[in-house]
């Protein structure tokens, strides 16, 4: 117990003489895209994991402001019934027209790339239809859309791990990028990965957030870390664990003579979009021997972690025209991750130290129920509740990053258990009825949360003719 406390606290010592160090050096250092081998900036991102989070941010941060330029907020105006539609029809949106995502797309990637590197929000957006004036929430609506219509059939830009199509191993939640999407359609879907990647440009500088699930794999690419085997377990553990066995055959008894009756592969792969790949020239024509059996595992492996390769170029373009690609390098693809997505984890507690109340308090017996509610939620819920008041579905790092708080307000309608909860998503607010039981409270905030999704709409003839069908 004491031996691990002394090697933690010299552990710890270490690394503040090391970031000492490096608060002195950062500065005086040159980060390129492709760093020489051996340079200093090579060896100081090699040992990015060592470098304290708040040091790499104090640079970043003043990369970005130097990079900021003054412009115009865009108009974008989105037809939710239309995407809806599509989505229902089961048809994925080849052309890119209906979805969300892809609307946004045909009205904003011609803009010009320093509209995307505003420090607030790139767009005003209106939905048609619907009422809402956007102070903010339908804009970080906006991207909780976008990330449920990419991580869906909808779009054929991702596509679940193999461990999710299995239903083996860990991180089954978790898409890629489809290396096969460019297809007969390559040149707009180059333009929609680059389109992606300017958008996550946006959101890194915004603090607003997008739900995407993706594999470490492609966080890893994109900040320029090194992939390993690990790393392609994390996708498709059912391909390494045939490769290793591959690879040890022999320790089960199997001889050279037996192998060929035993292993009937050529030197091809299937990828992850389950296309046939010759993984060496003429590689279908090349049978996999007793010899050869390590080369062959070797190359399956090296295909499946760089076959996004093509794809993820795209995203890292758009990326570079919003961000400051040579210090990106510095965090992790962990931290990048959080960066743009923010914690997957709604934390309660975080949520309780960044709230304000109006005309009611924290002791209050129905605030005391609702807290109790939240603290019950599920994981799916706690996302659903924040999308329902604030239009994102992840919170913040810390109290700090938090732009604005949440207020709950009090309910002045009576009598209050025949009413619902009323958010403010541009406000980050919820009007809380005082109800007479925490079993109705959960009930009706439940209902609430899943069953209002349009922002504001009102019942007149215009809003119900565009709601309707008008494109």
């Amino acid at each position: 117990m004491y031996a691990n406390h002394d090697l933690l606290a010299n552990r710890f010592k270490y690394l503040q003489t090391f970031n000492i160090a490096m608060h002195r050096l950062l500065t005086w250092v040159h980060f390129s895209l492709e760093p020489n081998p051996g340079s200093l900036a090579a060896m100081i991102l090699h040992s990015r994991g060592l470098i304290f989070n708040k040091l790499k941010k104090t640079l970043w941060d003043s990369s970005l402001k130097r990079s900021q330029r003054a412009s115009t907020t865009l108009d974008l105006i989105l037809n939710r019934p239309k995407a809806m539609r599509q989505r229902a029809s089961s048809v994925v949106d080849e052309e890119a027209r209906s979805a969300l995502f892809t609307q946004a797309f045909r009205q904003l990637n011609a803009a010009e790339n320093y509209h995307f590197r505003r420090s607030d929000n790139v767009y005003y957006v209106k939905f048609l239809g619907e009422n809402a004036e956007d102070a903010g929430g339908p804009y970080r609506e906006t991207f909780c859309q976008y990330s449920c219509e990419l991580q869906s059939s909808q779009l054929p830009l991702l596509l679940r791990t193999p461990n999710a199509a299995h239903n083996v191993g860990a991180f089954r939640e978790k898409w890629v990028l489809n290396p096969g999407a460019f297809g007969s359609q390559s040149r707009l879907r180059r333009r929609l990965f680059e389109f992606l990647g300017k958008i996550m440009g946006a959101i890194v500088r915004s603090r607003d957030y997008i739900a995407l699930d993706l594999a470490l794999v492609m966080w890893k690419w994109l900040v320029h870390e090194p992939l390993q085997v690990s790393d392609l377990e994390s996708m498709d553990r059912m391909l390494v664990q045939s490769m290793a066995k591959i690879r040890t055959i022999d320790s089960l008894g199997v001889t050279e003579e037996m192998f060929e009756d035993i292993v009937l592969e050529t030197f091809t792969t299937l990828s992850t979009d389950n296309r046939m790949v010759e993984i060496k020239p003429n590689g279908k024509s090349i049978p996999v021997t007793f010899a050869t059996r390590c080369e062959f595992a070797d190359l399956v492996e090296h295909f499946r972690l760089h076959e996004f390769d093509q794809v993820l170029r795209y995203v890292e373009l758009g990326l570079g025209k919003v961000l400051p690609l040579q210090y990106l390098h510095l965090f992790t693809a962990n931290e990048f991750e959080k960066m743009v997505c923010g914690s997957p984890e709604v934390s309660i507690s975080l949520l309780q130290q960044c709230t304000e109340y109006s005309s009611c308090a924290a002791t209050d017996q129905h605030i005391v129920w609702f807290w109790a509610t939240l603290n019950a939620f599920s994981h799916q819920e706690r996302s659903a509740f924040l999308r329902f008041v604030w239009g994102r579905s992840r919170l913040p790092n810390s109290v700090a990053e938090f732009p604005q708080w949440f207020k709950l307000q009090s309910f002045s309608k009576t009598p209050a258990d025949s009413y619902l909860p009323v958010a403010h998503t541009c406000f980050f607010a919820l009007e809380l009825p005082p109800y007479s039981s925490q079993e109705l409270l959960s009930k009706k905030l439940l209902y609430a949360i899943y069953n209002c999704q349009e922002i504001d709409a009102d019942g007149d003839s215009v809003a119900a003719n565009q709601l309707g069908w008008e494109e």
